[in-house]
């Protein structure tokens, strides 16, 4: 029994295996974008730490100043006005819909731009309930760094797929 579910698993994952699966959060980058410049003007220092982290788990090495094999990757967030879509007048309860939207663009050492601006927008609704004021700070906050996690995410799988 033990021996068969076994020989029925490593069947599967050798399957998996075989057909180029991979799981979405180890997206890696191309030879071409491993050394990068990250300008980041316009990110918070949660977001910053945030991307630095991701790429450099997506295989980049970060350098502070642009040498010749070195990519520049500007990235910005704008939050866009998050909008209500529900309120159920007397209990408290909303729905609202958070919107991000990321612009990135990369260039090389000599200025010569490979991606021309690019923009990714994702948003999320979320419930809330302004009786408890501290939870729904929290879940709105909760909320925001989902979003910019998934921006990232969509990001760096788009630079996954870039080719010179």
């Amino acid at each position: 029994m033990y021996r068969s579910r076994a020989m029925v698993i490593v069947f599967l994952a050798g399957s998996l295996a075989a057909c180029g699966f991979h799981l979405r959060g180890s997206t890696s980058l191309p030879l071409p974008l491993i050394s990068i410049q990250l300008v980041t003007e316009a990110l918070d220092s949660r977001q910053k730490i945030e991307l630095e982290q991701r790429l450099i788990r997506a295989g980049a090495s970060l350098k502070n100043d642009q040498v010749d094999d070195t990519v520049r990757l500007t990235v910005t967030i704008k939050v866009l006005p998050e909008r209500n879509l529900a309120d159920t007048a007397g209990s408290g309860k909303a729905i609202i819909r958070l919107v991000r939207e990321l612009s990135y663009s990369l260039s090389t050492a000599t200025g010569e731009l490979l991606i021309d601006q690019k923009t990714i927008l994702r948003q999320l609704d979320i419930d809330l309930d302004s009786n408890e004021l501290a939870g729904a700070e929290y879940e709105k906050q909760n909320s925001e760094l989902l979003l910019d996690q998934e921006l990232f995410g969509q990001m760096i799988f788009q630079l996954s797929h870039f080719q010179i």
